[in-house]
C-alpha cells in the first residue's frame, strides 16, 4: 500500500548541503502552515515560530553555537548534569571538533532557518516535535530540503541572542529547522531489522 503521504515519508532525507537560491517566502509561510495543522496536547497549540532568511545572520548564530559549546565544554563537570551526553567521550570529543571547526557546520549555509518556541507546560514539546514533523515533509513535498539541527539549543544559554531573536520571556528553543533546495540528497540509511513490533496483543 503506498500513497502520496506514505511516499513522502520514505523519501525525505535530512539535508545538510543547499544551493544558495532562496526559499521563496510564501514557501516558507506554507511550511509552517503545515506545522500549525499538527496535533498537540489539549489543542493548545503551544508554538511560536522564529524565521530567519538573513544569511548573515545564520553565520552569527552558527559562531555563537560554537562560543556556547565551547563553553561548556571548558566548564564541563559544571554542565554534566544538564548534558548528560558529557559523559561520553565520543560525544566531547564529537562537540569539540564542531567547537572548533571553522565552517557552518551547525546550520550548513542554510538559506532559512525557523526556530519553534514553546512554553515549559507538560507536553508542549511533544507537540512542537509534531509540529516540526508536519513542516520537514511539507517541504518535502514541496522541493525543499529541512534538517533538524538539536545544537541550537546551544543558543538559549546566550541572553543576547535570544532577546535578538525576540524570545519571549518563559520560552524556550523547542527544535531549530533549516530549510533550502538540496543540493545533494543523501541514500537512505538502511532500516534496522529489529525495529519491528514485538508484541501484538490481539483481543
Amino acid at each position: 500500500m503506498d500513497n502520496q503521504v506514505l511516499a513522502t515519508i520514505k523519501e525525505r532525507r535530512s539535508i545538510r548541503q543547499y544551493t544558495e537560491q532562496e526559499v521563496p517566502e510564501e514557501v516558507l509561510e506554507t511550511i509552517i502552515n503545515a506545522g500549525k495543522y499538527a496535533p498537540s496536547a489539549e489543542g493548545r497549540q503551544p508554538w511560536k515560530f522564529v524565521v530567519v532568511t538573513d544569511t548573515g545572520l545564520i553565520q552569527d548564530l552558527s559562531r555563537r553555537v560554537k562560543e556556547q559549546m565551547a563553553t561548556v565544554l571548558k566548564h564541563r563537570r559544571k554542565w554534566k548534569k544538564r548534558f548528560s551526553e558529557l559523559e561520553d567521550n565520543r560525544t566531547v570529543l564529537f562537540l569539540r571538533a564542531v567547537a572548533g571547526s571553522t565552517q557552518d557546520v551547525v546550520f550548513h549555509h542554510a538559506p532559512a532557518l525557523v526556530f519553534i518556541l514553546t512554553t515549559g507546560e507538560l507536553f508542549n514539546d511533544e507537540s512542537c516535535a509534531c509540529a516540526a514533523q508536519n513542516m520537514m515533509l511539507a517541504a518535502w513535498s514541496l522541493g525543499v530540503g529541512s534538517c533538524w539541527i538539536g545544537f541550537a539549543k546551544f543558543l538559549e544559554s546566550d541572553p543576547a541572542v535570544m532577546q535578538k531573536l525576540k524570545v519571549p520571556e518563559g520560552y524556550h528553543i523547542s527544535a531549530a529547522l533549516t530549510f533550502g533546495y538540496p543540493e545533494r540528497v543523501p541514500q537512505p540509511p538502511l532500516r534496522h531489522p529489529t525495529a519491528t513490533v514485538i508484541n501484538w496483543i490481539k483481543g
